[in-house]
């Protein structure tokens, strides 16, 4: 059994399907992604886990524990934490620390461990209003393992964080893979990319595929060559031929994408092509398979059943 286990989970607003019949197993020490657009059921689906709102119908335990019990497992992150400004960090984790019943004297070992980890450590008797966002994130993120629970939810985690704060606590949350498993939505799918261990992509309440990241991208995602040309004019003109061709491709502004086994295959051809039609190649370049690539194809329409 796995730390997150869901079967068939249902959340229905009136008229409105949230979530229709989410299955999935989430193993323990998994950094865990997941990915949709917004109004997918990501938010509703962490609210459910947490013990915030009830499902509509199917099932879930955490630590192989259902309802209440569930809940002493876990740590959550909100998207956007609010925090009582005039509060320190220090009286923030004393207080979060009270309400997990966590005694006085585990406080005193714990608290000043989690401020260390987080990276609060030397702002941790200062206003919270004067922390930057980057900060508040580390700080609410201290919270919410402070208690060592099996599994932390992070809802968006680096969303509103400038790039800077987005590395500190995308870094925190690697570090933090050895503490606890972390289930963390997200839109952006570089970070996710770069430190989840599998991926979920749901949409309009359903998931869509379920994977480890490796083999996410090496199944279900292909390496491209990308041609940049000197006018759209070119790249209108060479997409034209191509397809005449039959040779696949995508074009966007100065670029033409084609999947890199079709290049390798063709590439005599293509050059060939692009130097009779005296075609003003800038240029040319591999790209590694993105997750983008497999995310855009699986939120792309498909039949739904309600």
């Amino acid at each position: 059994m796995g730390m997150i286990e869901t079967t068939d989970l249902k959340k229905r607003y009136s008229s409105v399907t949230a979530l229709d019949g989410v299955t999935l197993s989430i193993e323990e020490g998994t950094v865990f992604g997941f990915l949709g657009p917004n109004g997918a059921g990501k938010t509703t689906l962490i609210r459910i886990l947490t013990g915030m709102i009830g499902a509509s119908g199917g099932s879930y335990t955490i630590g192989g524990e259902k309802g209440q019990a569930a809940r002493t497992h876990i740590g959550y992150l909100a998207q956007q934490p609010t925090f009582y400004g005039w509060m320190t960090g220090r009286e923030l984790l004393e207080i979060s620390g009270s309400l997990y019943g966590m005694s006085t004297s585990l406080l005193e070992r714990k608290i000043p461990e989690m401020l260390r980890l987080c990276g609060v450590e030397d702002a941790a008797d200062r206003k919270i209003a004067t922390y930057s966002g980057g900060m508040r994130q580390r700080l609410g993120i201290a919270q919410a393992i402070l208690h060592d629970p099996k599994v932390v939810f992070l809802d968006e985690p680096v969303s509103a964080l400038d790039p800077i704060g987005r590395k500190e606590v995308l870094t925190l949350i690697g570090i933090l893979r050895e503490r606890t498993t972390i289930f963390m939505s997200s839109h952006i799918l570089d970070d996710v990319q770069r430190v989840c261990d599998e991926v979920a992509i749901i949409h309009k309440g359903t998931i869509r595929i379920h994977e480890k990241t490796d083999n996410l991208l090496r199944l279900h995602a292909k390496p491209v060559v990308i041609l940049e040309f000197a006018t759209r004019e070119d790249v209108a003109l060479c997409s034209e031929v191509l397809q005449t061709l039959g040779i696949p491709c995508g074009k966007v502004n100065y670029e033409l994408s084609i999947p890199s086994d079709v290049f390798e295959t063709k590439r005599g051809e293509i050059l060939s092509l692009i130097g009779s039609g005296d075609l003003r190649l800038e240029r040319l370049n591999r790209k590694d398979a993105t997750l983008e690539e497999v995310f855009m194809h699986h939120i792309e329409e498909v039949p739904h059943v309600s």
